[in-house]
C-alpha cells in the first residue's frame, strides 16, 4: 500500500468535517444574529417612524396651539378694545348726566336765591313803607299840635340849616 495513510486521511477528513460543522454553526449563529439584528433594525425603523409620526403630530399640534393662542390673543384684544370703548362711552354718558344734574341744581339754587332776594326786597320795601308812613304820621302829628306862635314853641328860623320845610315832603298816597 503505497499511498495514503487512511488514518491520516480520515483524521484530516474528520478535522475538515469539524471545521465545516464549526463554520456552519458560526454561519448559522451569524445568520441568526443577522436575523435578530435585522428584526431589531426593523423594530428600530418602526419605532423611529412612530416617533417621527408623533413628533410630526406634536409639531402640528404645536402649530395649531400657536394659531389658537394667536386667535385667543386677537379675540382678547378685541374684547378689551370693546370694553374700553364701552367704559369710555359710559363715562361720557355719566359725565353728561352729572353736568345736566349740576346745571339743574344751579338753576334751582338760582331760582331759590332769586325768590329769597325778591322776598327780602318785598319785606324791606314793606318795612321802608311802614317807616315812611310812620314818619309821615309823626310829622303830621307834630305839625298839628304845635302851631307857630303858640306858647312854648318858637318858630324855626329860615336860616337854620337843620330846618326842613315839611311841605316839600311827599305825602303817602299823593306821589
Amino acid at each position: 500500500m503505497r499511498g495514503l495513510d487512511a488514518a491520516k486521511v480520515y483524521g484530516y477528513l474528520d478535522l475538515l468535517a469539524d471545521q465545516v460543522q464549526a463554520t456552519e454553526r458560526e454561519l448559522s449563529e451569524s445568520r441568526a444574529r443577522n436575523e435578530r439584528l435585522q428584526a431589531e433594525l426593523q423594530r428600530g425603523r418602526a419605532e423611529l417612524q412612530r416617533v417621527q409620526a408623533e413628533l410630526d403630530q406634536y409639531e402640528q399640534a404645536g402649530d395649531r396651539v400657536n394659531e389658537q393662542v394667536v386667535q385667543l390673543f386677537s379675540q382678547a384684544q378685541l374684547v378689551v378694545e370693546e370694553m374700553v370703548s364701552d367704559v369710555s362711552r359710559d363715562a361720557r354718558e355719566r359725565i353728561g348726566q352729572a353736568r345736566a344734574h349740576e346745571r339743574k341744581i344751579v338753576a334751582e339754587a338760582m331760582d331759590t336765591a332769586g325768590q329769597q332776594v325778591r322776598s327780602y326786597a318785598r319785606t324791606a320795601q314793606e318795612q321802608m313803607q311802614s317807616i315812611v308812613n310812620s314818619f309821615a304820621t309823626e310829622v303830621d302829628r307834630l305839625g298839628s299840635t304845635n302851631q307857630p306862635g303858640e306858647l312854648g314853641t318858637a318858630a324855626p328860623h329860615q336860616s337854620d340849616p337843620l330846618h326842613d320845610n315839611l311841605g316839600d315832603w311827599p305825602r303817602p298816597g299823593t306821589a
